[in-house]
């Protein structure tokens, strides 16, 4: 019917063309005019209940009913078919103007969360087609009416000015959004126009095509689409969201943009992670509670560093990669196709040698024969080894802080060195020198001074006791170089405590 509406006024203009030298008309440049919004009529989110409504305005008298009675729609593409999300409240005011033939409710209980949902975005030129087909060769990759426009395609057209005849062809495009749980909701944009300067001869729509090569093509080119079940109910073609768009003449697509609503939830995190405190010399050990359901693997950090991608069953690791004398912060996170959930989080490290001893003090000549060496308990220590100038010299256990060196010989300085030692190893040096000399007074090295040592200083005095050197240096009491009887009251004094 509309081909011969077509033919008919073609014949009553032709007469008109051919007084026109035989030149075709001039090219009508059209300018873009915005997509109005799905939520034009939204106000109130908290307080009001919503409706997905389609309006079929077919032709100008539907478009000028219903924009006269709210044009707050904002239906700036003119007659064409319109989502919009609404309050009861305005599908009555359109109830007051259209029949059911022309507005239909998709959603009666439209959920209106772009704030909290996840959202993606993607846009396709006119001639980034994922394929086409048309009658007669009846698609042309062009932008010719379309003003400002770039890489486009025309659908149904005809470069014969005098050809009355609608040709149809279609485009469609594909997108492949994220990983997603459920879908909330698919918005496709057509940015384009029809190129004949009569469109109301022309149809054109738009629709989604499954897997079966079906679309719904059951309504002119709409602003903005909705995935629910109400429309279509497998919206996916080989795992690809394909808008499909079909004209019998001259509509000229820009662009396409698909907006992708979905829900993608990240998996629970583990729990209780606890990783052990100088505890092994050679690794620091993890465990933890897994996260009882949604995870695909599971990632492990050290000090905010990656060091190990885990199967979701995991619940324990050694971390042979610790640094000795190093606190590590370790973390761990639950990963599925829709990201990684929060991180759990617990300080660990590795059992490390030993710190020196701060200090550490060698007698110097307070005893005879002997050198005591005694020092500063120092931590994670199971035993302590003690040199004599480089030598070792014996092994006490950490309880004891104190070392006798009983085979000293008198008046010779040593060096004394104390390594702290566990099962990880053993500490740097701590070290003093130190000496023993024989005891003024106690002549006979008997560790006591009494007569006796009264006996051996006379005999030294009148030449009846030939003395060793120790014996000499242990008598001259005062220190003046000579055994004499001063050296004798002085011991006498001594003993009796004088």
């Amino acid at each position: 019917m509309r081909r011969l509406l077509k033919i008919i006024f073609f014949s009553i203009g032709l007469s008109f063309l051919l007084g026109q030298e035989g030149n075709p008309p001039e090219l009508i440049m059209k300018d873009f005019t915005p997509s109005g919004r799905i939520e034009a009529l939204v106000e109130n989110i908290q307080y009001e209940e919503f409706l997905l409504v389609q309006l079929d305005l077919k032709n100008d008298s539907l478009f000028t009913l219903v924009n006269d009675k709210l044009p707050s729609l904002e239906l700036f593409s003119g007659p064409a078919s319109y989502h919009r999300i609404m309050a009861n409240r305005h599908l009555t005011q359109i109830q007051s103007v259209l029949t059911e033939e022309f507005y239909s409710v998709i959603n009666s209980n439209y959920q209106l969360m772009n704030n909290s949902r996840e959202y993606w975005v993607d846009f396709k030129q006119g001639s980034e087609t994922q394929g086409t087909w048309s009658e007669d060769d009846a698609i042309e990759l062009t932008c010719s009416c379309l003003s400002g426009a770039s890489d486009c395609v025309k659908l149904g057209w005809d470069d014969s000015w005098w050809n009355p005849l609608d040709y149809w062809g279609e485009a469609w495009y594909g997108y492949q959004p994220p990983y997603y749980q459920s879908i909330d909701e698919i918005r496709v944009t057509v940015r384009g126009a029809q190129c004949d300067d009569l469109p109301v001869w022309s149809e054109t729509y738009m629709g989604l095509m499954n897997d079966n090569g079906n679309w719904s093509h059951d309504y002119e080119l709409s602003i903005d689409y909705t995935d629910n079940e109400y429309i279509v109910g497998n919206v996916w073609s080989g795992g690809m969201l394909m808008p499909r768009i079909g004209s019998e003449d001259n509509y000229c697509i820009d662009h396409i943009k698909l907006e992708f609503f979905y829900s993608c939830e990240e998996p629970e995190s583990p729990t209780n992670l606890l990783a052990s405190d100088g505890e092994d010399c050679l690794m620091v050990n993890l465990n933890w509670t897994i996260a009882s359901s949604g995870a695909t693997s599971q990632t492990l950090y050290r000090d905010e560093q990656i060091i190990s991608q885990l199967d979701a069953g995991d619940s324990t690791f050694e971390d042979w990669g610790a640094q000795t004398g190093v606190e590590h912060i370790y973390c761990i996170q639950t990963n599925n196709e829709c990201g990684g959930s929060s991180m759990t989080c617990n300080p660990g490290s590795k059992k490390s040698s030993p710190l020196s001893t701060s200090i550490v003090n060698a007698s110097d000549g307070d005893y005879s024969n002997q050198v005591q060496v005694n020092w500063i308990e120092s931590e994670a220590t199971d035993e302590y080894k003690i040199y004599r100038d480089g030598s070792w010299m014996g092994i006490i256990s950490n309880s004891q802080t104190v070392y006798t060196d009983v085979i000293a010989e008198n008046d010779v300085v040593y060096d004394y060195c104390i390594e702290s030692v566990n099962e990880c190893g053993s500490s740097e040096w701590t070290c003093d020198t130190g000496y023993s000399s024989t005891s003024q007074g106690d002549v006979n090295d008997d560790g006591t001074i009494d007569v006796l040592d009264v006996v051996i200083v006379i005999g030294i005095i009148i030449e009846t006791h030939i003395p060793t050197d120790d014996e000499l240096s242990a008598a001259d009491i005062n220190g003046d170089g000579i055994v004499d009887v001063l050296d004798i009251v002085i011991l006498v004094n001594t003993i009796v405590g004088d």
